[in-house]
């Protein structure tokens, strides 16, 4: 068979310049498709804090933007790319463990829908999210929930089920020298579902067994309540956050309001960077029946935090010293001392997947302090 040089070299002039172009032609498609192939996938982190750095997902020897790891509460597999991300978590050490699956979509550069499902071995939630960013620095959500739990203490008590609505709007800015960002949440939870018990507690607490005094019982009922969220910047190496909440609560029997509680619980906390990568963080925070103050100073690796709980039954005072050990890090790592930063949003993809704080995470329920 002879060889390509041959044929070149029988053929006319014009000829070879066809064939040099052709092969050219053919080696640069040849290389945009390795190129492409080889892209670094647009990989996120993990919802939650359960992972920072999780090795991709090897399929065929070409990169796959999935993940899996290990953390330590929970172990997580999941998918991401630039419009939509999943992920599922089996929190394995805790004492309840639960599955948990999240799921979120872009669908344009302003707006993003999503979710999240958890299953216990005593209650199940489901989360739906939608986020609107009309602006760099404004957003919008709205969100909605359902809890089922069989969870209940007293007997007498039948499944619950608690459907929970909110709407909320947050708006940051970086041009003033003291108002860093604003938000505001209002929601209103629903329970339809009481144990005979808890309609006892209501009606006549005599007739209570004493088993079930002092304890928190399932209830029905409605509570509406906002939430407020105000932080300051007085400098650029500090951070002053302001947060008011309050609810008021109704619970029923037969369709008939038998009992009423609002709540309101404020809190303050500041954040201050000083020289020598030192830190000081507090705050305080106190509702109808708590009050919690603590301190905290942190310098490189070593931390240590007062605290103090107060409540109606006592106080009590902790204190906590901490060293954080690196493992797998090199001797010459680049010293961080942290900064308060400008304020910014998480990518939207990212907050369709997560549940609104303000949701409560548990059935209704009323106290009985007997």
């Amino acid at each position: 068979m002879p060889s390509t040089t041959t044929i070149l070299a029988k053929m006319p002039a014009w000829q070879h310049l066809a064939c040099i172009a052709a092969l050219s032609g053919t080696m640069a498609n040849v290389s945009a498709t390795v190129i492409n192939q080889t892209d670094t996938a647009d990989l996120f982190a993990t919802t939650g804090e359960l992972t920072e750095a999780l090795p991709d997902l090897q399929s065929g020897g070409r990169p796959t933007p999935g993940y899996f790891g290990l953390a330590r509460e929970a172990a997580v597999i999941g998918y991401s790319s630039r419009s939509e991300k999943w992920d599922a978590k089996l929190e394995q050490y805790m004492a309840d463990p639960a599955l948990t699956f999240d799921y979120g979509r872009a669908l344009s550069s302003t707006f993003g829908a999503g979710g999240s499902f958890t299953r216990g071995s005593t209650q199940s939630e489901m989360v739906l999210n939608g986020i609107f960013a009309p602006k760099k620095n404004v957003r919008f959500r709205i969100a909605g929930a359902q809890l089922r739990s069989n969870s209940a203490e007293a007997d007498g008590a039948e499944s619950l089920q608690q459907h929970s609505y909110l709407i909320g709007a947050r708006k940051y800015w970086t041009n003033y020298a003291y108002l860093s960002d604003l938000g505001i949440s209002a929601y209103t939870v629903d329970a339809n579902t009481a144990s005979t018990a808890t309609v006892s507690a209501l009606t006549d607490p005599d007739t209570l067994d004493p088993g079930v005094r002092s304890a928190t019982l399932p209830a029905s009922g409605r509570t509406e309540g906002y939430l407020l969220n105000l932080n300051l910047r007085p400098t650029a190496d500090s951070k002053v956050e302001l947060r008011h909440e309050l609810s008021q609560s109704t619970y029923y029997a037969d369709s008939i309001a038998l009992h009423t509680e609002i709540q309101a619980t404020s809190g303050v906390r500041f954040s201050q960077f000083l020289d020598d990568c030192v830190q000081v963080h507090g705050g305080y925070s106190a509702g109808t029946d708590f009050g919690r103050m603590d301190l905290t100073v942190a310098r490189d690796k070593w931390n240590i935090q007062l605290s103090r709980d107060i409540n109606d039954s006592g106080g009590s005072t902790a204190l906590r010293v901490g060293y954080l050990i690196p493992l797998g890090q090199s001797k010459m790592t680049r010293r961080t001392c942290g900064a308060i930063g400008a304020p910014n949003f998480e990518p939207i993809l990212n907050a369709t997947m997560k549940r609104p704080p303000a949701l409560p995470e548990q059935p209704m329920a009323i106290g009985v302090f007997r």
